[in-house]
C-alpha cells in the first residue's frame, strides 16, 4: 500500500467474501485510500466452473458481491474470478447480478464489449503473464527479470499508446509481492511508469467508464 501511495496510484481491490468479512483492518486502509472493491468469488478453494450448477453458480456470485458490498459499503461493479475460473455462463449472470466489467480475459490489451441478454458487460483484459503468482510461483522467474519484464512491456504498449490507447492491468497479490525481498522491484517498475507523461493511473471502474462513454 505504502509503495503504491507513493506514486498516487489508487488499485483496484479484488476480494473474496472470506476476505471481505474477516479482515475489516484491510477493508478500512482501502476505503481510506479511496480503492475500487470488485468481487472474488468465495474462497481460494471454490473456483467457479462448468460442473458448477446455474443455481449454485448464481448464488456463488450473489453471496460474494453481498459480502463485498456489506463490509466496503460499495457496490460492486466488477469481478475476476478465483484463478479467472468461468463456466459458459458466467459473464450472463455477472451481467445479471449488475457487474459492468469482467477481468478474467486476458486476451487484449483494450477493453472491448462483450455480448449479454440483459445488462452490459465490458471485458478488462489482465496482463496475466505478468500475475505475480504466475511468474513466481509458477514460472519461477528471478524477482530482477520481472521488474524488467514490466518496464518492457510498458515501453511497448507506451509506444503503441501514441496511436490508440493501451491497457497494463497488473494482477498483484501481497502475499507475493509484498515480500521484503521482492518490494523493491515494484518500487522500480512504477517509479519507471509514472515518469512518462500521458499516463493515466486509473481504477478499472474509471476505465469502463471512459472506455463506454467513448463507445455509445
Amino acid at each position: 500500500m505504502r509503495v503504491l501511495d507513493r506514486y498516487g496510484i489508487r488499485a483496484t481491490a479484488a476480494m473474496d467474501a472470506g476476505v471481505a468479512t474477516g479482515c475489516p483492518a484491510l477493508v478500512r486502509e482501502c476505503r481510506k485510500r479511496s480503492w475500487e472493491f470488485i468481487g472474488h468469488g468465495l474462497a481460494l478453494s471454490q473456483m467457479i466452473t462448468e460442473r458448477m450448477p446455474e443455481v449454485q453458480e448464481r448464488q456463488h456470485i450473489q453471496r460474494a458481491l453481498e459480502a463485498v458490498q456489506q463490509a466496503s459499503g460499495e457496490t460492486p461493479q466488477g469481478w475476476i474470478g478465483m484463478d479467472c475460473g468461468e463456466s459458459t455462463r458466467t459473464v450472463r449472470l455477472l451481467a445479471e447480478a449488475g457487474i459492468r466489467y469482467v477481468c478474467d480475459w486476458p486476451n487484449d490489451e483494450q477493453p472491448y464489449r462483450m455480448k449479454v441478454p440483459v445488462g452490459q458487460m465490458v471485458s478488462l483484459p489482465v496482463a496475466v503473464e505478468l500475475d505475480d503468482v504466475f511468474t513466481h510461483t509458477v514460472r519461477s522467474i528471478p524477482i530482477q527479470r520481472y521488474a524488467t519484464m514490466i518496464t518492457e512491456a510498458f515501453d511497448r504498449l507506451y509506444a503503441d499508446g501514441a496511436v490508440t490507447g493501451r491497457l497494463l492491468v497488473l494482477n498483484l497479490h501481497p502475499t507475493r509481492i509484498g515480500q521484503p525481498f521482492r518490494i523493491k522491484y515494484l518500487d522500480l517498475a512504477l517509479g519507471h511508469i509514472t515518469r512518462h507523461q500521458g499516463v493515466w493511473v486509473a481504477t478499472g471502474r474509471e476505465i469502463v467508464d471512459w472506455y463506454v462513454n467513448q463507445t455509445e
